[in-house]
């Protein structure tokens, strides 16, 4: 059969071989139809920079969602209070007031009082502790206007996973005099009426663009005030995150915040994915922590009478522990408080972190 190549038979590769399809020019096509053509490399669209900051940082928020809910409740409770305080250390760190974060644990149970009247009595190395064992300056005593602020957001940060309509708009006039930003009803209505919704943008990227802008009627003296910060996380939070512990940010390495503070737009953006998404890390660190303690507390023994379980789950819950604390919390005396700090201590679940003989106070081991 004419034409038909036989098995085995060769095709010579000659001129007469149909070449590609592409390469035919259809004389009759219209003259204005554009030719086949491909975009050269620099003319193709690339994709948005943000797209793997944000990957990365919704990756290590959803795995801390995740390790929060599958905890137990002692666990997660001592979490959300653990991570609030070092929100609060970092805010203050940024702002250059360095607070360790036992420290405004200590100050927060009314264990410790004003910073202004220790430094001028010279008692001020009793008041902060771990401040001062971590390298604390002795004249640099913290404005104590700044820590509270600092334990009002710390405060305010735990509520938004505790209290499910403490994220909405009604409830921020209340809380962002605490912070230090006063907004009326009225603009607080029109601001968020222009603030983007679930379906416009991811609630990270919304977050990011709060963190950056600031408060209306504010204007952007410094784009990383408390109030917006506060604001960022309940937009996160009404994007649908955020059921089991808030929006971390400030418990980022100071470096990175500090980095952050010089940048604005798009690379504002980049930079505070990447302080999110070391804060979320360090949050998980944390939880490994005290899930490690819950697993070695599972396996002492206790007697019929015993209050050591209640302890336990009492020292996972509270960032730092007294026997005053201890005995009120459970319901025993503080003789019998010191006796089961005691035999936590000997068992190597908390041990005594501030070195004193007296007014002791313990933290979880690890």
């Amino acid at each position: 059969m004419t034409g038909v190549t036989a098995p085995g038979d060769s095709i010579e590769l000659d001129e007469d071989f149909l070449p590609p399809s592409w390469q035919f020019r259809d004389d009759a096509a219209d003259e204005d139809q554009p030719s086949l053509t491909f975009w050269p490399i620099a003319e193709r669209r690339r994709p948005d920079p943000r797209l793997i900051p944000l990957a990365r940082a919704q990756d290590a928020v959803a795995r801390l969602e995740a390790g929060v809910e599958a905890a137990s409740p002692a666990v997660a409770a001592g979490l959300r209070a653990r991570v609030s305080l070092h929100e609060a250390s970092g805010y203050l760190g940024h702002h250059h007031t360095t607070v360790h974060p036992r420290d405004l644990a200590l100050h927060e149970a009314g264990l410790t009082g004003s910073y202004a009247a220790a430094s001028v009595l010279g008692t001020l190395a009793n008041e902060l502790p771990w401040s001062f064992a971590n390298g604390m300056a002795a004249g640099a005593a913290p404005a104590d206007w700044a820590v509270e602020q600092a334990l009002h957001y710390a405060r305010l940060w735990r509520g938004l996973a505790t209290t499910p309509s403490a994220a909405r708009p009604e409830r921020w006039g209340t809380a962002l005099p605490l912070l230090g930003a006063r907004l009326s009803d009225d603009a607080i209505t029109d601001w968020v009426d222009r603030l983007p919704s679930r379906s416009e943008i991811p609630g990270l990227l919304a977050a990011a663009e709060v963190a950056a802008n600031g408060l209306p009627e504010h204007g952007r003296r410094d784009t990383l005030d408390i109030a917006s910060s506060y604001v960022a996380a309940c937009l996160w939070r009404q994007h649908g995150y955020g059921h089991m512990i808030a929006l971390p940010f400030w418990s980022a390495p100071l470096s990175r915040v500090e980095a952050l503070a010089q940048k604005a737009g798009a690379a504002f953006q980049l930079a505070y994915l990447d302080c999110v998404t070391e804060a979320a890390l360090r949050a998980r660190r944390e939880l490994g922590v005290l899930q490690t303690a819950e697993r070695k507390a599972a396996a002492l023994k206790s007697g019929g009478r015993s209050h050591l379980t209640e302890a336990v789950a009492f020292a996972l819950r509270e960032p730092v522990l007294t026997a005053r604390g201890l005995g009120e919390g459970i319901g025993v005396s503080t003789r019998s408080a010191l006796d089961l700090l005691k035999r936590l201590t000997d068992e190597g679940l908390v041990r005594e972190a501030t070195g004193r003989s007296a007014w002791r106070a313990y933290v979880i081991e690890g």
